[in-house]
């Protein structure tokens, strides 16, 4: 956590293996082991900015993402029961149906992020999900009790 332009994104996205410009030098492990053939695809990574398919709506996002992304030997129904286990694990049952629109118009920016959030998630990540910026646009309250 750092203020912007330190390095957090190109960090992120070189441990990610997702430079593709200059010198990466070095040695990722994960358990003491080298990375495997598969890593890129077994990943998630919540880029910071939330870009969506307007006219879809929050559960077509994150079917769409499940589809596409989980094993095929995964039944639609499984992938869609899974889905819906993120709905409910975001806390975005009130939107699940609603279409996400574009920046400024349909969702806030903070459920725009829980969004994005999810579609990484629904994708089922055996290994590890980057994020970047993920609390960009959300808010916090303190409550004193």
């Amino acid at each position: 956590m750092t203020e912007s332009g330190a390095g957090k994104t190109t960090l992120l996205n070189g441990l990610s293996k997702r430079i593709s410009t200059g010198d990466l030098s070095g040695e990722i492990l994960i358990d003491g082991r080298p990375l495997p053939g598969s890593f890129q695809r077994s990943t998630g990574y919540v880029e910071q900015y939330d870009i969506h398919e307007p006219t879809a709506t929050v559960r077509e996002a994150l079917q769409f993402s499940a589809l596409l992304r989980q094993s095929k030997e995964i039944s639609r129904e499984e992938k869609y029961a899974y889905v819906e286990r993120i709905i409910k694990l975001l806390e975005i049952e009130e939107i699940a149906d609603a279409i996400i629109g574009v920046e400024g118009v349909g969702l806030s920016s903070e459920q725009r992020k829980r969004v994005t959030i999810g579609v990484e998630l629904a994708s089922k990540p055996q290994l590890l999900l980057f994020l970047d910026e993920p609390t960009s646009g959300i808010q916090f309250w303190v409550v004193n009790y």
